[in-house]
């Protein structure tokens, strides 16, 4: 399960900046740097993800198709927060 949710959320992974000496703070920024590099891939899962709940939204009728459509919003904004921190770390580089 562990695997499953990592292949979906990467900021597990991500070290906090503010805590630490100076090399410490460094070594996480360089460390969150490396990992920003696969956000694009977690973007198009999310993405994918997202466009799969749209259709399915629109098809299913009913409770279900309110149940999709909140899901939906919620994978579009971990579209928009996982693309929000890739842009961010792109203008860091």
């Amino acid at each position: 399960m562990k695997r499953f949710i990592a292949a979906f959320w990467p900021f597990e992974q991500y070290r906090d900046v503010n805590r630490g000496s100076l090399f410490e703070r460094s070594a996480a920024l360089r460390h969150n740097r490396e990992l920003a590099r696969a956000l694009p891939g977690y973007i198009n899962r999310w993405a994918m993800v997202s466009a799969v709940l749209l259709i399915v939204t629109q098809v299913t009728p009913g409770q279900i198709g309110s149940l999709c459509g909140v899901l939906f919003t919620v994978s579009f904004c971990a579209v928009v927060h996982c693309a929000h921190v890739w842009v961010l770390f792109k203008r860091l580089s």
